[in-house]
């Protein structure tokens, strides 16, 4: 088998749902954009890319009709560059470059590009219900069709997770980002984009189009206090999820180019990281955000690997209580563990956020001058997706 190697990570800033820079902007444009630039990143032709696989959690709409082909066909990779979109829902990013690597590894494929995108904005607002639901599955298992929010709430008074414990989590989550921002961390990962957004009037109601160029996330609340936090109501009666511990909705798209290592080696390609593989996990429905721990404990034991192995750890932030419960599971410490904040402060476009982990864990590992990386996403369903990630 052989190394697969990252040679090039760009992305948009995330944007805020509905009231975000991304609110008017279609799948295709949005997705080619950070696919045109992970090809010129990695210095290589957009002829030579084998394959595009993007990760969408809701392909349909604005991302449907196979939006990783026709994002390949709108970036100018030509109409030889084929491309699938897969649906794995939050994990989808983290699929579709497991996808390629796969391929790669096989020695199937020598170059080829995963990515991901989510336009919430354009597409969740219009979702098909029609046929949405299954009565006999439905009927044994009602909690297959639950939202987030009330799988987060389950976990929460399960395992006894209180809201002070993840409102103060979020509180540290944010310091972490407004630090990586002051840092340049995450400017070092942006592609900055041009693009015309719907501003609404909160006075009048009145709409009109703006010309914007979205260059950072548009999330973070630096000024996060657990007063604040506290003063949030619950999404359901008597539960501890609020606006303010749960991922945010957002728009956004990344990309990543993925190369056999021995062949960017021989081109001088610089080499990010290595992407050593994945493993998953699944849990009952209604406890989706513990699939995690049950993942990541599975690829480190396919690949031989004990905690001190580990320099970083990335648990997907869906909700606060996600990464709490996670962490205390695994014990990872605390120094090493979403070292940058999450998506409670950054935001959450689902099928892009694994390919965000991947991109900027492997910057941080560079950063530290440090080996080896997992990151673990849990997704809808009671599934999660964990990925091993090495420098070489």
């Amino acid at each position: 088998m052989k190394d697969v190697a990252v040679v090039a990570y760009a992305r948009t800033g995330i944007a805020k749902a509905s009231r975000g820079a991304l609110n008017q902007t279609h799948g295709i444009p949005l997705t080619a954009h950070v696919l045109r630039h992970a090809v010129q990143q990695a210095g290589v032709d957009p002829g030579e890319i084998e394959d595009v696989v993007v990760g969408c959690g809701l392909p349909e709409g604005a991302t449907g009709h196979n939006v990783a082909r026709n994002a390949a066909l709108e970036a100018g990779f030509g109409e030889g560059v084929p491309g699938i979109t897969v649906n794995r829902y939050c994990g989808s990013g983290l699929s579709a470059a497991s996808i390629v690597a796969s391929r790669i590894a096989a020695g199937e494929a020598t170059c080829a590009i995963a990515a991901g995108v989510e336009s919430i904005s354009l597409v969740q607002p219009h979702l098909n219900f029609e046929g949405f639901f299954y009565a006999p599955l439905q009927q044994r298992m009602p909690t297959v069709w639950w939202t987030m929010n009330q799988t987060a709430d389950y976990v929460a008074k399960k395992y006894g997770i209180s809201r002070e414990a993840q409102d103060a989590y979020v509180v540290g989550s944010q310091k972490r980002v407004a630090a990586a921002v002051a840092a340049g961390k995450f400017a070092e990962e942006i592609v900055p984009f041009a693009v015309v957004m719907k501003v609404t009037d909160k006075t009048t109601q009145q709409s009109a189009l703006r010309e914007v160029v979205l260059d950072r996330d548009e999330g973070p609340r630096p000024d996060t206090t657990m007063e604040g936090l506290a003063k949030l109501p619950p999404v359901y009666p008597g539960g501890t999820t609020t606006a303010g511990n749960a991922s945010q909705l957002s728009d956004g798209a990344g990309a990543v180019v993925m190369m056999d290592a021995d062949a960017a080696a021989r081109r001088g390609v610089p080499i990010l990281g290595l992407f050593r593989g994945m493993q998953l996990a699944s849990v009952p429905p209604e406890e989706m955000s513990i699939a995690i721990a049950p993942a990541i404990r599975k690829l480190m034991k396919h690949h031989g690997l004990a905690m001190s192995d580990i320099d970083l750890f990335e648990l997907h932030e869906a909700y606060a209580v996600t990464t709490l419960y996670n962490q205390a599971q695994l014990q990872t410490p605390w120094e090493i563990t979403n070292v940058n904040g999450g998506a409670v402060a950054l935001g959450h476009p689902y099928g892009m956020s694994g390919i965000r982990y991947l991109g900027s864990t492997l910057l941080e590992l560079r950063r530290r001058e440090r080996r080896r990386a997992v990151v673990g996403v849990c997704t809808a369903g009671g599934m999660a997706t964990a990925a091993c990630l090495e420098r070489p």
